[in-house]
């Protein structure tokens, strides 16, 4: 199966137990294979063996357990700085999720300290200022009001 991956993800490792998520229902799967190359992965899961098992996985979530001490490239942004395209600044980086391939950034919002969600993913965050310690991101319209 090919599987879009957030920037930055973790990768787990062959033999690690993941759980592919609809909205209705839990797959407990094992992952046989994997091999990533840019924003994707294919991934070979011990439950699928043909396409009519590897179809009902469609549009499902990959959730997975990954063991902190495996590095990854989005594991060092907290207290980062995040600003918008048009230099308009969001706030620092509070958190960050690792319980989840599907990563967010947790940024404490720089005008009402609310936290503000922002899905780590190539199209959101646009690029990275390790020296700086600055995020520029592309949020579409009407996310920082999201969760107000």
């Amino acid at each position: 199966m090919v599987v879009s991956c957030s920037p930055g993800f973790v990768t787990p490792g062959e033999g690690i137990e993941i759980e592919l998520r609809s909205s209705k229902r839990i797959f407990p799967q094992k992952i046989e294979r994997i091999s990533v190359a840019g924003g994707e992965a294919i991934v070979a899961f011990s439950g699928a063996h043909n396409i009519s098992e590897a179809l009902r996985f469609v549009g499902c979530t990959l959730w997975a357990d990954v063991p902190e001490t495996q590095p990854g490239p989005a594991q060092g942004f907290l207290g980062f700085k995040v600003f918008d395209l048009q230099g308009e600044y969001w706030g620092k980086v509070e958190s960050q999720s690792h319980f989840s391939l599907n990563q967010l950034l947790e940024i404490a919002d720089a005008v009402s300290g609310a936290t503000v969600y922002v899905p780590w993913h190539e199209n959101l965050v646009v690029r990275i200022d390790r020296p700086g310690k600055t995020l520029v991101i592309d949020p579409p319209a009407g996310l920082r009001d999201l969760n107000k």
